[in-house]
């Protein structure tokens, strides 16, 4: 099906064959299938540039001011000088799919989307590729030239202009040393047009309250003929602009920039927008413009919840009745899995089978860790040189598979240049050929992988519950930072922060135990890795205890309640049994929320049962309550400092 859109000017895209007329076309809009949000296209003068806005309630909302657009070759120059020459039909498509687990089950993606095609002063042709959806877009840039010689990307110059003084919460890029960059900075508060701190620039993904609309900035469908990018440093005015990596990522290996032959399809930037933090919260936009799976049959993927020994004793994954007590707790919670953590291969061989049949009696999942050097990190931790050999890394794999291991975590990436990206879904596609699932550590961000190889079950890329070992900031910034995650990394992908830790670490937290518990729901992650000991875990009440041996690790639906950035957030999750709601507050102080029901109207039942598990009077303390409600309701929740609850309806 197609729609039309107001063009201005005569050159038109006829029988895919461009048709010219005398006057000048310089500037094109492509609005999203409600007609509300709008990307405006112009060509000033030989150079591309585009805003976005809003229009609704009567008004026109800017979201994003007039920003430059452009990429040079080594040797080609697409920044000038440019020349339209067509315009493809604006094409309303729809993609309706089932994730194999994320936020959402069922998803229907519909879009408007449109082809337009520039030449250079010596007739070399890019293309830009917009795609228009009623909570955000995305757009590309295209050579569609055949060239079998590779040709180097030097400079991308797109940019983000965010009116100057918008909220922002966005964090630095890491700089490279031997253990990033790994996105494990902070975010932090701040307006649009502060310079990073860091020299590497700002990490995607960036958010900012634009007025009344929300922004959150990001990149998707990287393929192995591209590499990862950020924004720069310095952000005059509010015009933030895309950067590759720094030169000595990965212990130097690799180049800065990406190579192919043409012709060359680019990541496309993604824009999630729209006038509340539900659309950001709730959006799958980053998966939804990635290519659809390559996995033929995905019945052996499944998500579940993981013990972890690591986090509350370091030496645990070379114990083997340590690890055989982690296996039981799994067992006993009603859990999937449990990891193996790093340097288990320095263990009797005799013993990781005894524990691989401890396992398998128990119907429990294992999964093991590996290091992804090779030469592009020298963390001595092991098994290394086993995952950046095809040869080497398939063996491994057949290896595994034949002792029955579901999954691998493969840890210290420490880079986003091309040939990292390249190893990430080599070994995706690799290990989805031995029915293996993947997790990844000290590592880049989701960009779209999970749709295309939905092996992929969940990425750290974030500063989690290990940081209570290494950061003394960290507890005070934790409650805070946690309510952001919800609304910018956590929106583009699984996420596996390793949460609910009840101990004291050696950074002891001040997060209240609602607050951890309510992770296991505010943070999705298909392999949901509960970090704390078998005895913490023992020690929570009957009813939390219950809650965590309930709550599943991917979902059938999502929805936002309340809250904002920094402050609160209440998400409500849908499980095959019912709803979970889980909500964290980022204040210093107590406040109370009005939790609204009325998002179970659609269930089309009347009354139903929720059971809340929230703070006592004490940071460390935990009640339950049970009543019977109806979608008409609205209850007030009380939170302590730094608080959070969980809840349970069922009908």
């Amino acid at each position: 099906m197609h729609s039309f859109i107001r063009v201005v000017g005569c050159a038109l895209f006829v029988a895919g064959a461009a048709a010219s007329c005398s006057s000048r076309q310089d500037q094109w809009t492509v609005a999203s299938p409600n007609g509300e949000l709008k990307f405006e296209l112009r060509n000033d003068n030989g150079a591309l540039t585009y805003s976005v806005s809003r229009h609704h309630d009567g008004a026109r909302h800017d979201v994003v001011l007039s920003s430059p657009l452009g990429v040079r070759r080594d040797d080609q120059s697409f920044l000038d000088g440019l020349e339209f020459l067509y315009a493809g039909p604006a094409v309303i498509t729809k993609d309706d799919y089932v994730a194999a687990h994320g936020k959402r089950r069922a998803i229907h993606h519909h879009a408007r989307e449109q082809v337009f095609a520039f030449a250079n002063a010596q007739g070399a042709r890019v293309e830009l590729v917009v795609h228009v959806t009623n909570d955000g877009l995305a757009f590309r840039y295209r050579f569609p030239e055949q060239d079998a010689q590779p040709h180097k990307l030097l400079e991308e110059t797109t940019g983000f202009h965010v009116p100057a003084g918008s909220n922002a919460w966005i964090t630095p890029m890491q700089t490279p040393t031997r253990y990033s960059p790994a996105y494990e900075e902070l975010y932090l508060g701040t307006t649009s047009g502060a310079t990073s701190p860091s020299e590497s620039g700002w990490a995607f993904p960036a958010l900012f309250q634009v007025g009344s609309e929300w922004l959150l900035l990001s990149e998707a469908d990287i393929s192995e003929a591209n590499a990862g990018t950020r924004l720069q440093s310095a952000a005059p005015d509010g015009q933030y602009r895309i950067r590759y990596s720094d030169a000595g990522e990965g212990k130097g290996v690799g180049a800065v920039e990406p190579e192919s032959t043409l012709p060359w399809t680019l990541p496309w930037r993604v824009l999630v927008t729209g006038s509340s933090p539900k659309t950001i919260a709730e959006s799958t936009l980053i998966d939804d413009v990635s290519a659809p799976s390559k996995v033929a049959d995905a019945s052996w993927i499944k998500p579940g919840r993981v013990s972890w020994s690591w986090w509350s004793d370091d030496d645990s994954p070379r114990n083997e009745t340590a690890l055989k007590s982690f296996i039981d707790l799994s067992a006993e919670m009603g859990w999937e899995y449990s990891l193996i953590d790093a340097n288990w291969n320095l263990m009797d061989p005799a013993a990781l089978q005894r524990i691989l049949a401890h396992a398998k009696e128990k119907n429990i999942g294992i999964l093991l860790w590996y290091n992804s050097g090779g030469p592009h990190n020298d963390v001595t931790e092991q098994p290394r040189e086993l995952m950046h050999i095809r040869d080497v890394r398939r063996a491994e794999f057949a290896k595994l598979q034949q002792w029955g291991v579901k999954g691998v975590k493969v840890d210290f990436w420490q880079s986003d240049k091309q040939d990292r990206m390249q190893q990430y879904i080599e070994l995706l596609r690799d290990a989805a050929d031995y029915q293996l699932m993947v997790d990844v550590h000290g590592c880049t961000l989701p960009r779209g992988w999970s749709r295309t190889y939905p092996n992929l079950m969940t990425m750290e890329g974030v500063p989690g519950a290990e940081q209570y070992k290494f950061r003394s900031d960290y507890p005070q910034k934790a409650a805070w930072e946690n309510t952001v995650l919800a609304y910018t990394r956590n929106v583009v992908g699984g996420m596996d922060y390793t949460p609910v830790t009840f101990t004291d670490h050696r950074y002891p937290r001040i997060t209240t135990d609602g607050h951890e518990l309510a992770l296991s729901v505010v943070f999705e992650s298909s392999l949901q890795h509960y970090a704390d000991s078998v005895n913490s875990y023992h020690a929570l009440p009957d009813f939390a205890r219950d809650f965590l041996k309930a709550a599943p690790s991917a979902w059938e639906d999502t929805k936002w309640l309340a809250g904002e950035p920094g402050k609160l957030v209440v998400l409500a999750r849908r499980g095959k049994d019912g709803w979970y709601l889980g909500g964290i507050s980022g204040l210093e102080t107590p406040q109370t929320f009005q939790l609204d029901l009325s998002f179970l109207g659609q269930d089309g039942k009347g009354t139903h049962t929720i059971s809340f598990v929230q703070d006592g009077a004490e940071p460390r303390h935990l009640t339950s309550s049970t009543r019977q409600v109806t979608a008409a309701e609205k209850i007030d929740v009380p939170l302590l400092a730094r608080g959070g609850f969980v809840a349970r309806i069922r009908d």
